[in-house]
């Protein structure tokens, strides 16, 4: 049994193959925490009512314990965080939606699940089912882009100030990869940027694990025992499979790779002088940069799909929530 090299006590369960350290459950938990909060000091503001998208996965789960315990602990913030649940109607979702309930009632924080096919009409797995054979894109594209957009109209329509995601270390550093390869320069500074910049239609997002690498997040979630599913979704495909097995190879050859780049890009990007403005979208009124926002140009193809007529995104069943989603 190897000991922690922090405090020399406990059993360690995890080695920063960086530094060479190998660190306890509690010990990691403080590396990690003391990251998350450094990212929710700078970035969340006093009487911010806080969502955070909760998929019930290790990350937002994690971000949601790290956000909790940050608004117990810096009390004069006076943060109201609730945890909401986007179920997409696959087989996936739900095996992790029991989890999120049961980790929010563990840490005394309402959580709401909200149907994808309310708002839009249709399920994930109603979509899959109708991509005809050999389309040029799969249902992990739609959702990604669908999955957004709903998650910010929740959070606006509920009254929250900013959004909390568990978006890691390895999702941003793959995210900005593709943007390169794509030659999107927007995209990576819409990624990398994390002052909080206000937007009409569009909540303010903060990744407080973004300093954070995945197994890190495994480890720990493993160790205490945090309910959460641990699987990746089977219906990811695409660009992002590739990037991912690339980088990971280089990290395993150079560690620490990742960070370093991350550290680049996000410097690079603060420098760059691009045109990130938003306007709202001719067909469902949402934030966008371009006439149509991709959300719309792929629900219209849904739509064709399934051989239905087009309609935009619904919002009422959530105008309920307005008044009362952070009431305690």
């Amino acid at each position: 049994m190897r000991l922690c090299d922090i405090c020399g006590s406990e059993e360690a369960i995890y080695t920063n193959y960086v530094t060479g350290a190998s660190l306890c459950a509690n010990c990691l938990m403080n590396s990690i925490r003391r990251r998350a909060w450094s990212v929710m000091k700078r970035e969340l503001l006093p009487g911010d009512k806080v969502m955070v998208a909760h998929s019930g996965g290790k990350d937002s789960s994690l971000a949601l314990l790290l956000t909790k315990e940050f608004s117990d602990e810096v009390r004069e913030l006076d943060l109201k965080v609730i945890s909401v649940t986007l179920d997409e109607g696959t087989l996936y979702r739900r095996s992790s939606i029991e989890l999120a309930r049961k980790l929010a009632e563990r840490l005394r924080v309402r959580h709401l699940t909200i149907q994808m096919r309310d708002i839009l009409g249709f399920s994930l797995e109603d979509l899959r089912l109708a991509i005809p054979k050999g389309w040029k894109r799969n249902a992990c594209t739609y959702c990604g882009v669908l999955r957004r957009q709903i998650l910010n109209a929740v959070a606006r329509e509920i009254g929250a100030t900013v959004l909390v995601t568990g978006h890691n270390l390895d999702d941003l550093i793959q995210t900005s990869i593709m943007n390169l390869v794509r030659g999107d320069a927007n995209a990576l500074v819409k990624t990398m940027r994390h002052e909080r910049k206000y937007e009409e239609g569009l909540v303010p997002r903060v990744r407080p694990l973004k300093y954070v690498y995945e197994r890190e997040i495994a480890s720990l979630v493993v160790a205490l025992g945090i309910p959460a599913h641990l699987g990746k979704c089977p219906l990811a495909q695409g660009m992002r499979i590739g990037i991912r097995r690339e980088i990971d190879f280089i990290e395993d050859s150079n560690p620490g790779s990742k960070l370093r780049a991350f550290l680049f890009l996000e410097n690079l990007s603060s420098k760059m002088k691009v045109d990130v403005s938003l306007r709202r979208c001719s067909l469902c009124g949402e934030p966008t940069t371009s006439d149509i926002c991709k959300a719309c140009q792929l629900r219209g193809e849904a739509f064709r799909f399934m051989g239905i007529e087009d309609k935009n995104i619904r919002l009422d069943s959530l105008k309920s929530l307005k008044d009362s989603a952070f009431q305690s």
